[in-house]
């Protein structure tokens, strides 16, 4: 009897032993990688770019984002317009802003597969970019009196694209330690759908209108965009 008790808790001993082993040696084949870095596009410049990957054994899925906003303003003021021009500080005078703005957004999604290669693990990548771009323009007048705002108008004008899907490649080196460093590259040009809008108001009535859509319009600005990020791979 008591050498079958004795088996059995050897047994079930063992077993769990196993089970943590491999339980252990399933868990560490999955990694989540964390990525922060720049992009530098072509046509918007540089700004912040960020992602994730998650791996398991040798293979990759990964996700990166970057955006781009140029916007610029540019104000000015008539001076007095009363009857006597100059003749008060205080008198009527009309305020006008004028304002542009670009926006580019790119999500990517991609696989990879790594090597072992020297005190690490080089991964080849390849996915696709999925980018919007829009732009848009206007300008702001307002009357103003000594007793506040007389009137007040505004005219914008808006052009947005269709989403465009275009190849990305990219590499990475995996250091043992966890630490990572990764180049991708996205390729693009500027050939893009354009919807075209307006609106504006005048006092507190407002209006809007589609102004249609143009066909690659936009063929002399180049978005092809270079990420450069730095990972830590738990």
């Amino acid at each position: 009897m008591k050498k079958v008790l004795l088996t059995s808790v050897l047994s079930s001993v063992l077993a769990v032993s196993a089970m943590a082993v491999s339980h252990t040696a399933s868990a560490s084949d999955f990694t989540i990688n964390p990525m922060v870095g720049v992009s530098k596009n072509k046509a918007m410049g540089s700004n912040v770019a960020a992602g994730l990957e998650a791996g398991y054994k040798d293979f990759i899925l990964g996700y990166t984002y970057t955006g781009e906003t140029d916007k610029r303003n540019w104000s000015t003021n008539s001076g007095n317009v009363g009857p006597v021009p100059f003749a008060d500080d205080n008198a009527e005078y009309i305020e006008l802003n004028t304002y542009t703005k670009e926006k580019y957004k790119a999500h990517t999604l991609y696989v990879g597969y790594q090597f072992a290669v020297g005190a690490g693990h080089l991964a080849v990548k390849a996915g696709a970019d999925f980018s919007k771009y829009s732009a848009s323009a206007g300008f702001a007048a307002q009357d103003v009196a000594p007793g506040g705002i007389v009137n007040y108008a505004g005219l914008d004008l808006n052009a947005q694209s269709n989403t465009v899907v275009r190849p990305m490649v990219g590499v990475g080196y995996y250091l043992d330690n966890g630490l990572n460093f990764n180049l991708h590259y996205t390729f693009q040009n500027g050939a893009r759908d354009l919807k075209y809008s307006a609106s504006g108001y005048n006092n507190s009535k407002p209006e809007a209108v589609s102004l249609g859509r143009g066909k690659n319009d936009l063929e002399n600005k180049d978005f092809g965009t270079w990420m450069f990020t730095v990972g830590y791979r738990f």
